[in-house]
């Protein structure tokens, strides 16, 4: 049996629990710590919105025609400060971007590789934590719709960054930070008439996991140079697999990918995951 890869599913408890879905299946991907396993890329991809088959993805995980035409991939999703639902103007399709862009939405400050700002749906708060490997995340402000949360993470982005450095999320854990603080001395720089939806609880959010060793040297492998990875899976942190020799395996940037899962259970003998 043979799927096409997904980000694996989250659930935060005393560590992140990792579950991968592939082709109606289920496997808890913690219980693999420290196992060999086997990644296999099948040679083909499937675009995210479309489902067309190809051999490579155009752009991310889209084909040509839904990469500039699909309201998924609009340059409000990548720069929300751009999104115009709320003002009843069209990028590609008002309705799917009223739905998605006119909803409660978080401004965040994470710990991760150091102290970063982000947005995110309110319904998906600590998916995306988790997703991005924090180790730590507080709310700053809850707003109406993503127009909003990115006018609020542009005014920031010149006293902090909004970009998670991954080698350095993957190297360890980050130095613990006061983030009720730094939250404290960024909310003089939110623009007045934006200072009314700032959160006032300071609720820190700490996030631990499953990992076994760290990476000394941290190095990214990829289906498109490597068709067959394989090694002992150290760890889990972000959408990222951790195995030996320091390299790393991002699950999300593979979304659309037709693969077959391995464990070999430390023997010589494949069992067949998927």
């Amino acid at each position: 049996m043979t799927g096409y890869l997904k980000k694996m599913d989250t659930e935060l408890d005393k560590v992140v629990v990792y579950t991968l879905n592939l082709n109606n299946n289920s496997q808890k991907m913690n219980d693999l710590i420290g196992k060999e396993i086997q990644l296999s890329w099948k040679g083909e991809v499937c675009c995210s919105i479309c489902n067309r088959l190809m051999k490579t993805f155009y752009r991310s995980r889209f084909c040509y025609k839904c990469y500039w035409e699909a309201p998924e991939a609009s340059p409000s999703i990548f720069k929300p400060e751009l999104c115009t639902a709320h003002l009843g103007i069209e990028e590609r399709n008002l309705s799917w971007e009223k739905k998605f862009q006119l909803s409660p939405h978080y401004v965040y400050l994470a710990n991760s590789s150091g102290v970063k700002v982000g947005i995110t749906r309110k319904t998906q708060k600590l998916t995306r934590w988790m997703d991005q490997g924090a180790s730590q995340a507080i709310i700053l402000a809850e707003v109406p719709n993503r127009r909003l949360s990115g006018d609020i993470e542009v005014a920031l982005k010149s006293f902090v960054t909004d970009i998670t450095n991954w080698r350095r999320m993957l190297a360890g854990k980050p130095n613990p930070i006061d983030l009720v603080k730094i939250k404290d001395n960024l909310i003089t720089y939110i623009p007045d008439s934006l200072r009314e939806y700032v959160v006032v609880d300071n609720i820190v959010v700490e996030i631990d996991y499953p990992v076994k060793e760290y990476p000394i040297k941290v190095k990214s492998v990829k289906f498109d140079k490597t068709p067959i990875i394989e090694g002992k899976l150290q760890g889990i942190k972000g959408q990222y697999l951790i195995l030996d020799n320091g390299r790393v395996f991002n699950v999300r940037s593979h979304e659309g990918y037709l693969i077959e899962l391995f464990s070999t259970e430390g023997s010589d003998t494949q069992t067949k995951l998927f």
